[in-house]
């Protein structure tokens, strides 16, 4: 009875991590189609499309196209996250024209993926494209006090947690942000880096249902540092100690606003 008992709940949650998870997808970076001549691009890869990152400039070529003129897009860097999630830094390998419309490609992708974007207004997909509307950008982000910890949430959904620390973001930049978070369990000794978007001033480290960039495992202790990149890929690094944590838990959590 035990047995077919623990069958019916692993089915059970076979079918709601598959009713609220897709198995694959592309995310671009930046979500606006305004973009600087230095413009660095992020591509990132959830579940199977984790492979097609990863054979990004080999197996995929992946290119910036206006009208008959191709700009290819070079890796310069893979960061695999611990849960479900891979991403590559592209930079292009000369620089953009002003006023210049491109449309991003990748050739060979597998029947699955689909490199679109939705329109916010029309609510339809279509291609990524961008228009440089920007000089070079030189300037490095501005730093206005210190990141500190703001508070662990901790949520229990379909068969699996979403789990954060949030902490402060200090930067300020007249482009979106990359944040070059880097963490490391204190217990194992292993450090894990990844590239994340803040959001409304807060960068959570962590992961949701489905994927995410850093996972906790029996370490109670973890520390991170973080380094503030804008979109033309200008950086500053913060020159603070690693901020020492502890991973969430139910009775830590705080209620996400």
């Amino acid at each position: 009875m035990n047995k077919f008992f623990h069958i019916i709940i692993g089915l059970l949650c076979s079918i709601a991590v598959n009713a609220e998870c897709t198995m694959s997808g592309l995310s671009i970076f930046p979500n606006s189609s305004s973009i600087s001549k230095n413009q660095i691009f992020v591509i990132e890869g959830y579940a199977l499309s984790q492979k097609t990152v990863l054979g990004l400039n080999d197996k995929y070529s992946i290119y910036l196209k206006s009208g008959n003129k191709q700009i290819k897009l070079i890796v310069t860097e893979l960061c695999i996250g611990q849960f479900n999630l891979t991403q590559a830094i592209l930079k292009p390998e000369r620089i953009l024209e002003l006023s210049e419309s491109y449309t991003l490609h990748i050739d060979s992708l597998p029947k699955f993926e689909r490199l679109h974007r939705i329109n916010t207004l029309t609510k339809k997909y279509e291609p990524i494209s961008f228009t440089v509307k920007n000089d070079v950008d030189t300037q490095n982000p501005r730093l206005n006090g210190n990141p500190f910890e703001i508070k662990k949430i901790f949520a229990q959904y379909g068969c699996g947690p979403s789990m954060h620390v949030v902490f402060s973001n200090p930067a300020k930049d007249q482009s979106p942000l990359l944040v070059k978070t880097t963490v490391k369990n204190l217990l194992t000794g292993h450090t894990v880096m990844y590239y994340l978007i803040p959001q409304d001033d807060q960068i959570k480290v962590g992961h949701d249902m489905c994927s995410g960039a850093f996972d906790y495992d029996e370490s109670e202790y973890y520390e991170v540092s973080f380094t503030f990149m804008d979109s033309s890929g200008n950086s500053i690094k913060w020159n603070g100690p690693s901020i020492r944590f502890s991973k969430p838990t139910i009775t830590n959590s705080q209620k996400e606003e």
